[in-house]
């Protein structure tokens, strides 16, 4: 590569020289036009417009010179002359053609897409002038590339294609050659910790039966950077201030398949805490920011600790306005006793507040329908804990595919910043016409119509009909989420639904409901909610010639019942995003009773929670449970039968078949129970290749059982 560009700076040189050479024979004069000849697709304008020289001018043997340098820098020409035909100055060009199409072959390891991006940063794409240069650097840096991830026998080389009119077709090939493993990592320096300990710590793993499936074994230079970075931290976090990675070396075997990673340490003395202390601007007194400081006499320095304590100080100075807070710590060494003490300067800076929030890409949902979720307001002070609360109750409307907020510091002001809440939306309403199956209702005809952003006004409506073996039903809901300015939501819902059990492989019989209720639900703080609902159900039971003995003569003495419904539910939810959580806690207390004078009196309260804990690359760990119990009260006996509770299936316990779990009747169907618990823990994955929040892989483990009567 040095040689061809050594052989290309020569042959410019020497163009040069011999037209500098035919240039001095042409005598001065005063160019009264300019001719340019040779071109194909390029404007004469566009030659005129890097042209040093213009009508009028006197022209020179400087000029020449400077003409030929602009015009060549232009990377537009191969070849460029000048001369005179009397007093017109003629400028002959030799374009470049022009990249008619870029074709990739062979590459396995990086997309087309991605080689393309790189190569637009080099503007060598399709359309534009070809470059021999530009191609040259190109492949370059696909070389350098796919080193990068261990491919160490990768080739790349390029076909280009002459075509009419002055058009070339490129294709670059590439043979990528298998990735470098790691055959072994040595670790040179290391006195306090083994080899062993160290490398427990690192991503890059040497070759092994294991780690040959999971591809740890692939050599990768951004990995091994990582894993270097990582561990320096190891040790500054037991202490060693002055750890240092003195040199690494990674030497590749002949045939390029295998790498020697070699690590030189200086670990230097382990220190510890002698004292700290904070000074600087206090705008927050001492007392409150003493317990933020992790670090403490005696203690072993620790990077993370200090990283810690500058977090902690940042959030709190942060939730009085002071969002740009500078926290410095400033370590004194003592080496003759191994201690490290701590100057932590606090300064505030200015308190920072909000000018302006503009909202963009929401072509859909109006205005008011994401301001009245943001918790960051205009004028108010600029806080990061607020920002990102208001994206998170963004996220959690459902309407949204992407929530970004950034700020922008206003023009002329140390103290504002403008904030830019960027909205990608996602569609929120269908229309259902279609045959579907579950396992617990068969073949099911179902037809919908749902918005949950009705309009863009953040209101909810849905209508719907399903027929099966099992369930013929018909509903229309209505929420408004923002009934008043203060957040209280109000819903109306209207059912009418008839059950056929025996069809669904449960005791024997058959109900019909038609009803309908209204129910509101208050914010009782950002996490807390109460809601409470009345309704009215009209509940007709029949039996069938299979219907168990054990429940037959409760529907001979209620085969028609007035049910008025009181609902109430506390709950605390901290998750991110309903649809798609990834960290917090759900808990909510749920209580159904059927109103004094009802045809039927009884109650049914249920506790469930569901806990999310982020692992790493967006692995989720979720715990959940569920308890419920239900009984009669007043003159009646036990939890009308069809409010039983039941399990088993992908909704309660997976593994099992569907409402299999629990109390059985005379016949061997099953009849459920008046009380039932359900455990859960799941590994959440995301789905390869996808970047939708809607939908994800889950190893789980269900536990659960129903208990009579």
């Amino acid at each position: 590569m040095p040689c061809k560009k050594l052989v290309r700076n020569a042959v410019f040189l020497l163009c040069m020289a011999v037209t500098s050479v035919q240039a001095q024979t042409i005598e001065s004069f005063v160019i009264s036009d300019i001719r340019v000849e040779g071109l194909q697709r390029i404007s004469a304008g566009t030659v005129f417009n890097y042209l040093p020289v213009k009508v009028g001018d006197e022209f020179e043997e400087a000029a020449s010179a400077e003409s030929i340098r602009a015009l060549f820098q232009t990377g537009f020409f191969r070849d460029v002359r000048l001369s005179r035909a009397g007093r017109t100055l003629v400028v002959q060009v030799d374009e470049f053609p022009t990249i008619f199409s870029i074709e990739f072959t062979g590459n396995k390891g990086i997309e087309d897409d991605a080689l393309r991006d790189a190569m637009s940063q080099a503007e060598f794409i399709e359309g534009r002038v070809f470059n021999p240069t530009v191609l040259d650097q190109v492949v370059q840096e696909l070389k350098n590339q796919y080193l990068s991830r261990g491919k160490y026998a990768a080739e790349v080389e390029t076909d280009v294609q002459d075509l009419a009119r002055n058009r070339v077709a490129v294709k670059i090939n590439v043979r990528e050659g298998d990735t470098a493993t790691i055959k072994k990592i040595s670790i040179v320096g290391n006195e306090s910790f083994s080899d062993k300990e160290l490398l427990d710590e690192f991503e890059s793993k040497t070759s092994s039966l294991l780690n040959f499936f999971s591809k740890k074994n692939q050599y990768s230079k951004e990995t091994v950077s990582s894993d270097l970075e990582t561990l320096t931290s190891f040790y500054q976090d037991q202490g060693f201030l002055n750890f240092r990675i003195d040199s690494t070396q990674v030497s590749i075997t002949p045939d390029r398949e295998n790498i020697y990673l070699t690590i030189n340490v200086v670990e230097g003395e382990q220190y510890r805490i002698s004292q700290f202390k904070l000074t600087g601007r206090l705008i927050v007194p001492e007392e409150e920011l003493l317990p933020l400081v992790y670090i403490a006499p005696g203690e072993l320095y620790s990077r993370a600790l200090v990283d810690g304590t500058v977090e902690l100080l940042t959030t709190r100075l942060a939730a009085e306005g002071y969002s740009f807070a500078e926290i410095n710590p400033v370590p004194e060494i003592d080496e003759d006793s191994n201690t490290v003490s701590f100057t932590i300067n606090v300064n505030p800076g200015r308190r920072v507040y909000v000018r302006r929030i503009e909202i963009i890409g929401n072509n859909t949902t109006r205005d008011e329908v994401i301001r009245r979720e943001l918790r960051q307001l205009e004028g108010g002070w600029y806080s990061p804990a607020l920002v990102q609360r208001s994206k998170i109750r963004l996220q959690r409307l459902g309407f949204f595919d992407v929530v970004e907020i950034d700020n922008e510091p206003v023009p002329g002001s140390t103290d504002q910043v403008d904030l830019i809440v960027s909205l990608t939306e996602r569609s929120t309403g269908s229309f259902l016409v279609g045959v579907g199956f579950s396992d617990g209702d068969g073949i099911l005809l179902q037809s919908s119509v749902t918005q949950a952003n009705l309009f863009g006004s953040g209101k909810q409506l849905s209508l719907g009909a399903d027929r099966s073996s099992i369930i013929q039903s018909v509903n229309v809901q209505y929420t408004n989420p923002y009934a008043t300015d203060s957040g209280i939501s109000r819903g109306f819902n209207l059912v009418y639904q008839r059950i056929d059990s025996f069809a669904a492989q449960t005791a024997a019989y058959i109900t019909q409901t038609l009803g309908g209720g209204v129910n509101y639900l208050f914010p009782l703080s950002e996490f807390m909610s109460f809601s409470a609902g009345v309704s009215y159900d009209k509940i007709d039971l029949e039996s069938t010639q299979f219907t168990p003995p054990e429940i037959v003569d409760f529907i001979d003495a209620n085969p028609s019942n007035n049910v008025y419904k009181l609902t109430s539910a506390l709950a605390y939810d901290t998750r991110d995003s309903l649809l798609y959580a990834t960290r917090g806690l759900s808990l909510s207390l749920n209580l159904e009773v059927a109103a004094p004078g009802s045809g039927l009196e009884y109650y049914k309260a249920n506790a469930r929670a569901s806990w999310y804990v982020p692992l790493i690359r967006d692995f989720v760990f979720k715990v959940s449970g569920d308890f419920g119990y239900g009984d009669s009260y007043g003159g009646d006996e036990g939890l009308p039968f069809f409010k039983n509770y039941f399990a088993g299936g992908v909704s309660s316990v997976r593994g099992y078949e569907i409402r299999s779990l629990g109390p059985r009747d005379s016949n061997f169907n099953p009849l459920g129970g008046a009380s039932r618990i359900l455990t859960n823990a799941s590994l959440l994955l995301p789905i390869p290749g996808s970047t939708a929040k809607d939908k994800r892989f889950a190893l789980f483990i269900d536990g659960g059982q129903v208990y009579g009567p």
